[in-house]
């Protein structure tokens, strides 16, 4: 009887269950035909998709566009910015934003020709003046992230790089000098500029900087090469309250590049009126250790770094927005500058957009809000693997997508450790032909499909097409997709014999077992692919994912086989070279020779000859500020590369993706982008402006 009953639940619980199975899909069909849908839409995304899979050349953005032109307003193609100086006989008659008006009738603020500078910075927008308001909406993954403003959209230094990466423009600086001998650099600051409290920015700035910040070992334990040369750091000469200059022990030619690329903006972000109060040189220890204590930091140098953070909404600025509401507060809130020191032609004070606001989200609702049309201009956080939902959702969410121009050799670099722990492991990552027969053996065509859409280009690490440093030869070197001859590299290196798993065997009778290690943000399924690729040449091959500290301990300790990363800023090589020339512990391959490099032999590791010999003609390129120069040098370094291959590219020539609001203007309709160009504060931010 008990069974009986025991049946008659079970048989009355499966009921139940198809039952509540069976409500879930007629309710599932009734809201699927009840939702409204655009046939040509979905015909559009169906081409898309095929279109997509079936080609892998670079020119898939285009067509892309084309297929989809239909669901894009018509809209006249936008340049880039261009400067220049305010005219003398111009006057003084300039305008400002209307909340501005306001607090200059009210006594708030002096009249805006009194806080311009007497030569204001004149910034020429690539579509239009105008208008003021409007508020710019951006997303971050976290209170951290948002402090990415400080460098890509507060680009404010001594000088700048243009959109497409070509040319150094001027910005606080009006003009420059470099000695014949690349030695002595004179800058000579724009007149007038203020902080964001109104007081003077002038040299005396940037020597308090060179003087407590730079020079001072509890805030600067390590000064960067960039301020170095022969061993000695740079001295620091004040002319005149505008006129500053720099000298180096040994030329120095790459040294206005590396102003332009954020040690610029580094040194002219400490106004000295404020930092003063919290600098042990100024103020008694005894005050600095209790402001500290009630900060609740243990020591002066925490206080004075943590009234520099971008979070503190008191510290003067020269940024073009100023932090309101700092986070916690959700959202985090920008808004004007009132002294900002650039005009358009017409003289009406930059910026023109009112305000800027960061929603904090993770990065797959980030994406979400990009293809419901939320955010105002944004590349960050956007994945590539909803390139095809951001195309198709482009009517619908009023925005249009931007196809900027990579500023990098690829987007993955793999990097064979050539300082390897174990010397066995390392003889035969340190072989070229076991890093050739890896790049041989990878399938980049179904890595472009599976991971790019097939939107990219099979290709090394070598500098993009659009730069002048860029070599048809190695772009191309060992990327075919060719088992044979990967094996009878391997064969050649008599790694033959095998175990029962038909895995090679190392010369000490060990499986070759290769682990590629990644930070978990970086690679995903193309990865897999990588060592899925690699297996069919008898290596036993797997792929880690580790937490970012974790990663970045073991890569820079030296125990990983293989990693991968993001490729550099190839357009201009000379600005990072690591994937081309290891110059610090962040060139992953050869963290050891990287040291060496940067620490003039006093640290690291000592190279073989042929990465002594790309040392040797870098170090030549530092001896000249002439650009031809550069170019020619550093295409012997690139043609060493393309002989000993010490990286690995994959796939290249990916669009950067930016979603920008049809109501946005003056954005331009490309860029060159990378992290040494600030992008997008090289497209002046500041003159972007939203239309109602």
């Amino acid at each position: 009887m008990n069974q009986n009953l025991i049946l008659k639940v079970l048989a009355a619980f499966f009921a139940v269950f198809l039952g509540f199975v069976l409500m879930v899909e007629v309710l599932g069909y009734v809201t699927w035909a009840l939702t409204p849908r655009d046939k040509a839409s979905l015909e559009r995304a169906l081409r898309f998709e095929r279109e997509m899979a079936r080609n892998g050349q670079s020119d898939r953005t285009t067509q892309a566009e084309t297929l989809f032109s239909e669901t894009d307003p018509p809209r006249p193609k936008v340049g880039t910015h261009s400067v220049g100086e305010w005219p003398a006989n111009n006057g003084r008659d300039f305008a400002q934003a209307p909340e501005l008006d306001k607090l200059v009738s009210g006594g708030a603020l002096p009249p805006v020709s009194e806080r311009l500078p007497e030569n204001p910075l004149v910034i020429i927008p690539p579509e239009q003046n105008g208008p003021y308001g409007g508020t710019w909406t951006r997303f971050g993954n976290g209170p951290q992230d948002v402090g990415i403003l400080e460098a890509r959209l507060a680009y404010d230094g001594l000088v700048r790089w243009d959109a497409m990466s070509r040319e150094i423009l001027p910005n606080l600086a009006v003009r420059w000098h470099i000695s014949a001998d690349s030695q002595t650099y004179t800058v000579w600051l724009r007149k007038g500029v203020r902080w964001s409290d109104g007081h003077p920015c002038t040299v005396d700035d940037i020597v308090f900087w060179y003087d407590h910040v730079l020079r001072n070992a509890e805030l600067t334990p390590v000064v960067p090469r960039d301020f170095k040369r022969g061993g000695e750091v740079m001295q620091l000469v004040k002319l005149d309250d505008y006129t500053v200059r720099f000298h180096f022990k040994e030329p120095h030619g790459l040294f206005l590049y590396a102003l332009a690329s954020g040690r610029g903006y580094e040194m002219l972000g400490y106004p000295a009126h404020y930092l003063q109060q919290y600098h042990a040189a100024f103020v008694p220890q005894a005050n600095l250790e209790k402001m500290a204590q009630d900060a609740g930091l243990d020591l002066w140098n925490k206080l004075f770094d943590d009234k520099r953070d971008w979070r503190n909404i008191e510290m003067p600025r020269l940024w073009p927005w100023l932090i309101k509401e700092p986070p916690p507060a959700r959202p985090v809130v920008l808004e004007r500058n009132p002294y900002y020191w650039k005009v358009d032609p017409d003289g009406n004070q930059l910026p023109y957009i009112d305000r800027m606001t960061f929603e904090i989200y993770d990065a797959e609702t980030i994406n979400f809000k990009a293809i419901n049309g939320e955010i105002g201009m944004q590349s960050r956080h956007l994945m590539f693997t909803n390139y095809p939902l951001l195309m198709e959702n482009r009517k619908k969410g009023g925005y249009r997508v931007l196809h900027w121009t990579p500023g990098n050799g690829g987007d993955l670099a793999i990097l064979p450790n050539l300082n390897h722990k174990d010397p066995v492991m390392r003889a035969i990552l340190e072989d070229h032909r076991f890093r050739k027969a890896l790049s041989l053996a990878i399938d980049r065509d179904e890595i472009n499909e599976v991971g790019y859409f097939s939107v990219g280009t099979p290709r090394q690490m070598a500098p993009p097409k659009a730069s002048d440093f860029y070599s048809s030869t190695y772009e191309i070197a060992y990327v075919e997709h060719d088992l044979d001859r990967a094996n009878a590299l391997l064969d050649e290196m008599n790694l033959v014999k095998r175990d029962p798993r038909g895995v090679r065997l190392m010369p000490n009778g060990k499986p070759l077992k290769l682990s590629l290690e990644s930070a978990t943000v970086r690679g995903g399924a193309v990865l897999l692919l990588v060592v899925d690729h690699w297996r069919q040449l008898g290596i036993d091959a797997d792929v880690k994912d580790l937490a970012r500290q974790l990663w970045q301990q073991r890569v820079h300790g030296k125990l990983h086989d293989v990693t991968a990363w993001g490729s550099s800023d190839e357009q201009i090589p000379l600005l990072d070279p690591r994937w081309l020339m290891p110059d610090n512990r962040d060139a992953f391959h050869a963290p050891g020779y990287g040291r060496w490099f940067n620490t003039d032999g006093k640290g690291g590791e000592e190279p073989p000859p042929e990465l002594k010999a790309c040392m040797a003609i870098f170090r030549e390129i530092e001896r000249t500020s002439d650009r031809a120069e550069h170019i020619r040098l550093f295409k012997k370094i690139i043609a060493l590369n393309e002989k000993y291959l010490w990286t690995i590219g994959l796939i290249g020539e990916i669009p950067a993706i930016f979603v920008v609001k049809n109501s946005f203007r003056n954005v331009p309709d490309n860029a060159v982008t990378g992290w040494m160009f600030r992008t997008p504060g090289n497209t002046a931010v500041e003159c972007y402006a939203i239309e109602n």
